[in-house]
């Protein structure tokens, strides 16, 4: 039995030792150092009692009980201490000061206990029992020592049980237990001593044994002083989203202070309502709300190869995130409200602009046509004048229309660049007539600067650069009173299968402030216009140019020196169609009269057109535009009439109109393609249309329509359209 006391306090000893090597492994803190204190001072009385089981005289059992007593009273007090940190029971350093001093006024009783009869009434050493060993009596403090112990022990099994009771977490509640336990051990140990029935063994050291083993379990695998898993514990606490955790069996075994928030009524054990709530909102992706917050649910499961341990639910606070994306939504909602306003209305402008387009160029039709056709004959030269006043004021008012009609198209994205190959040298030559058309009799000069190693050939859309070209240089006419206008057109950069332009047209005109630079390309914008007042036109020419170089590719822009004149250019890559360079260009005469005397070099009497027109006006215009031609003219005021006059009669062509009541042309033309005989399939048929939108082009073709001659009909267009499309052999051609 001897043998046997003295390898429990051997056991005692090693856990003590590893206990103290991991304690002091960790950084320090106050639970850690109470701990090294409390696995000192049981190491302490260890040793003194393992020296007290080996004593053969009074002398040597005293002086192991007066070592054993360095660590014995300071056992209860640092597990009280350590206790009531775990338990975050606060403990002020005074107080803890007093208790040191009391316990370490007990060894010094016990290191003098011979001397006096305070702490031990009577030492004596006896054979007795299931070893030698000391005999003592009590004194008065051994009494106080053994109630204050009493004291301890009740406070600290107390103070664990309410721990117990109060915290929900699973963690937390083993621990305590832990705790709870190895206060109940040292009590009754303690009391088994004391009842005097071990024979002078004293229990105490069998209880801390025990305590000491459910200690290493507390620290080992309860981590109890392990700082990281307590910072993460705590960190887990003050997450923003909730945690809950659940077992295989659905139970809940752990929830963090944020779920508790949003589920108050959460606990412990089985909780089928709130995890149901839970599943619910995940499988139908539905937000939980909350005392005005809003989470989003989700779980994980938890798992380690192919075991199964449970489920974690995590629910994230989103309020911020769905304010803000509830209000983009409503946002959204009226965007989307202004967005069908907008295109409703854009929908209404672009039928109001066809309409116009198309009311407005029928009268114009008839004002143009007719004073081209009076001014075939003999007038005096004060009613000549007034003839020339007319077409050129039509011509004015058709170009303001033109302009509103692009810078509409450009601006509802319906404009599109159609790419072509095109001979510069012929477009050239139409800038050159018409610039000089412009200038007049005025003292302007035109000059044509041209690169003479352009490819001649070139692919693009040649119409919008002539027709950016010449806005630029009917712009430079006007502003400028005498001096010159020089269109430059130079080779820039050159590739294989492409050629780098610069285009530029240079004046000598008044110029433009700097100031105003910045608003020259805005639309229905004119600079200086205290200075230009008088100045015909409606500030689109430039805006629109700068929109259709653009749409090309390139970037419209102005140097200028007020006073001294101004020069607009532009780069524009084009694709070459032939390597043939345009060589010189020479410039031509002034053909305008001349053009004007015979704008018809040849005939067609033995032709047979149809011309199709709701409108008598257009009807008369167009057959005293065509006179000169000798044409054999029939006219229809319909689509309906049209095609039973087609069906009647062999015509070589068919000039339609558009808009028209019974049928329109578009459908005219549908049902004259669809005739059986192969003359219908071969009959030209030309549009005639005051309508000038973007897209009505392209339905023209798709109706089965060959080629498009816009109102007011210009005799060049309708000249050009009857040599492509009428047989060669009708056509006579004049001298």
């Amino acid at each position: 039995m001897h043998i046997f006391f003295i390898v429990i306090q051997y056991i005692g000893l090693i856990i003590l030792g590893v206990e103290a090597f991991y304690v002091i492994g960790h950084k320090s803190s106050r639970t850690q150092q109470y701990l090294s204190l409390l696995i000192l001072a049981l190491g302490i009385n260890f040793v003194g009692y393992l020296i007290e089981l080996q004593a053969n005289t009074l002398g040597e059992a005293l002086i192991a009980t007066k070592f054993s007593y360095l660590g014995k009273p300071y056992i209860v007090l640092c597990q009280f201490l350590f206790v009531m940190q775990v338990c975050r029971v606060k403990v002020s350093r005074r107080f803890a000061g007093l208790l040191f001093c009391i316990h370490t006024a007990i060894v010094f009783l016990v290191l003098i206990c011979e001397k006096h009869t305070l702490f031990y009434s009577s030492i004596q050493f006896v054979d007795s029992g299931f070893f030698p060993h000391l005999e003592t009596g009590r004194g008065i403090f051994y009494i106080l020592y053994c109630m204050i112990l009493v004291v301890y022990m009740i406070v600290m099994t107390s103070i664990c049980l309410a721990c117990y009771h109060k915290t929900k977490k699973a963690a937390e509640k083993s621990r305590f237990t832990y705790l709870i336990i190895i206060n109940v051990v040292a009590i009754v140990g303690f009391l088994i001593y004391l009842s005097g029935v071990t024979q002078g063994y004293d229990t105490t050291l069998v209880a801390s044994l025990i305590d000491t083993i459910l200690l290493a379990i507390l620290i080992f695998r309860e981590k109890i002083i392990d700082t990281l898993a307590l910072a993460k514990d705590l960190a887990v606490d003050f997450l923003a989203e909730g945690l809950v955790v659940v077992d295989n069996d659905e139970k809940i075994i752990y929830f963090n202070q944020k779920a508790k928030q949003i589920y108050e009524e959460i606990a412990i054990g089985r909780a089928e309502d709130i995890l149901e709530d839970i599943d619910g909102c995940i499988l139908e992706k539905k937000n939980i709300f909350h005392d005005r917050r809003v989470y989003t649910a989700d779980s994980r499961l938890i798992s380690s190869g192919n075991a199964y341990y449970g489920k974690m639910y995590v629910l994230t606070d989103i309020t911020d995130n769905y304010h803000y994306t509830q209000n983009i939504k409503e946002q959204a909602e009226i965007m989307k409200v202004l967005k069908e306003q907008a295109e409703s209305a854009n929908q209404a402008k672009s039928t109001f602009v066809s309409n116009m387009s198309h009311e407005i160029r029928t009268p114009m039709n008839a004002i143009i046509g007719l004073t081209d056709v009076l001014l075939r004959k003999e007038f005096p030269p004060e009613e000549t004048g007034y003839l020339l006043h007319i077409k050129s004021s039509g011509k004015a008012l058709l170009d303001l229309i033109n302009d509103l009609l692009d810078f509409s198209k450009i601006e509802a994205g319906k404009f599109e660049i159609i790419n072509d190959t095109y001979d510069i040298a012929q477009m050239l030559r139409d800038i050159q007539v018409i610039g000089r058309t412009r200038i007049g009799s005025r003292n302007v000069k035109l000059i044509m600067d041209i690169d003479k190693e352009i490819p001649r050939l070139l692919y693009g859309d040649a119409l919008r650069i002539r027709q950016v070209i010449i806005n630029i240089m009917n712009n430079a006419v006007k502003f400028t009173e005498e001096g010159s206008v020089t269109v430059t057109i130079r080779q820039q950069e050159r590739k294989e299968e492409q050629v780098q332009l610069y285009v530029s047209v240079k004046d000598t005109g008044q110029g433009i402030k700097e100031e105003d630079l910045h608003s020259l390309f805005d639309a229905f914008a004119q600079v200086d216009q205290k200075k230009n007042q008088g100045k015909e036109g409606t500030g689109l020419g430039l805006a629109i140019s700068r929109q259709l170089v653009d749409l090309m590719g390139g970037e419209l822009s102005v140097r200028s020196e007020y006073g001294k004149g101004s020069e607009f250019y532009f780069y524009l890559w084009e694709g070459i169609e032939s390597q043939e360079p345009v060589g010189d260009f020479s410039e031509i005469k002034d053909q305008e009269e001349e053009e004007q005397e015979d704008s018809f070099p040849f005939t067609i009497p033995d032709a047979k057109i149809l011309l199709v027109d709701d409108n008598e006006i257009n009807q008369e215009v167009a057959k005293a535009l065509l006179e000169p031609l000798e044409l054999q003219i029939d006219t229809a005021e319909n689509g309906q009439e049209a095609l039973e006059m087609v069906q009647n009669t062999r015509y070589d062509l068919v000039f339609m109109d558009h808009f028209m009541p019974v049928m329109d042309g578009i459908e005219a033309s549908r049902q004259i393609r669809a005739l059986e005989d192969e003359r219908y399939q071969s009959l030209p048929i030309i549009a005639l249309t005051a309508d000038a939108v973007q897209g009505v082009r392209e339905e023209f073709f798709a109706a089965g329509m060959n080629d498009f001659v816009s109102k007011p009909i210009a005799v060049q267009d309708i000249s050009e359209v009857l040599q492509r499309w009428l047989p060669e052999e009708k056509i006579c051609q004049k001298g």
